[in-house]
């Protein structure tokens, strides 16, 4: 029913790889459908980056990955500081309303509202605000959360799963993150598709959804 009734959808992420890690199957799921993706980018933390990096990298890293995803040419990016969104929530809401306006998505996928990364909670509670009259789905990171979270999956197949895996090995910058691994991040559609039903699978929360009548 979700996507049967989503003409345009949109991803947000607090930082790059944060929507491939949680969504990166969903996004393939979706363009493969017809439906216009779109994916906004808050943060370019450079601050997170080895001395001496391109302050480009992870901009260019993300624009490679998406495009191993079949998304490319549709990525906003903003420069709000790292581990600092509390300090821009207005500026966020008020830039999440004119994503709105802009796009007309009906269906947003963002941080999941018990991802206790300080930016992830952030965008996920201005997400709510300027999202509240459509579909919004959180995505899962669990090195960011203690809850099993997650009442809305969605199948994907091997070879999405290998796309998603080799969409996450565009960030070279980050491969040194244990989560990184391949085996972790297939464990994690195994995961899910147990607590689903299916062979790989990833899971998000419903965080807030709005279907209009069109009879």
């Amino acid at each position: 029913m979700i996507i049967s009734n989503t003409k345009k959808a949109l991803f947000i992420s607090a930082h790059p790889d944060d929507t491939e890690f949680g969504a990166g199957g969903l996004i393939q799921i979706l363009i493969e459908k017809g439906i216009d993706v779109h994916l906004a980018v808050f943060c370019n933390p450079v601050e997170s980056l080895p001395e001496g990096s391109c302050k480009d990298v992870l901009v260019n890293e993300q624009k490679k990955s998406a495009e191993a995803l079949g998304l490319k040419n549709k990525i906003t990016f903003y420069d709000y500081p790292v581990r600092k969104f509390s300090y821009c929530r207005q500026e966020i809401l008020e830039d999440l309303i004119k994503l709105r306006k802009k796009i007309k998505p009906d269906l947003i996928i963002t941080s999941s509202e018990n991802d206790y990364h300080q930016d992830h909670t952030v965008l996920a509670c201005e997400s709510k605000r300027a999202f509240k009259l459509a579909i919004l789905l959180g995505y899962t990171h669990p090195w960011n959360t203690r809850k099993m979270v997650g009442n809305v999956f969605f199948e994907i197949s091997e070879i999405q799963l290998d796309n998603k895996i080799n969409a996450i090995s565009a960030f070279g910058s980050q491969a040194l993150r244990s989560y990184s691994e391949p085996r972790v991040i297939e464990s994690l559609a195994i995961e899910a598709g147990v607590a689903s039903g299916f062979v790989y699978a990833e899971r998000f929360e419903l965080i807030t959804m709005s279907i209009k009548n069109e009879e």
